[in-house]
């Protein structure tokens, strides 16, 4: 991208969101996420100090929860299962 900053539109984080949360392609996820997190952040700096944009603000930190969430989803998605599975069954030793 060479330094280049992308700028969005007011309401483009919600967009970005839903397009993340709804990605079918495993491989696209983790540029979905980045890019909604990108557009949150430059939205949180535009309404930094703003009053009245309580409702907003909410959904942001409910998005930003949900990137979070998505992104250790798939990160766990993307461990084979053989690796899983000592740390299952040292999980489930009897005391």
């Amino acid at each position: 991208m060479e330094g280049r900053v992308h700028e969005y539109m007011p309401e483009e984080w919600r967009e970005l969101y839903k397009a993340a949360l709804f990605e079918e392609d495993d491989a696209k996820i983790p540029q979905r996420i980045a890019a909604a997190e990108r557009a949150l952040a430059v939205r949180a700096r535009e309404l930094f100090g703003v009053e009245n944009q309580g409702r907003e603000q909410q959904a942001m930190e409910n998005a930003t929860y949900f990137l979070r969430l998505l992104r250790k989803i798939e990160v766990r998605a993307s461990v084979p299962c053989d690796q899983l599975q000592p740390a299952l069954a040292s999980s489930h030793r009897p005391a």
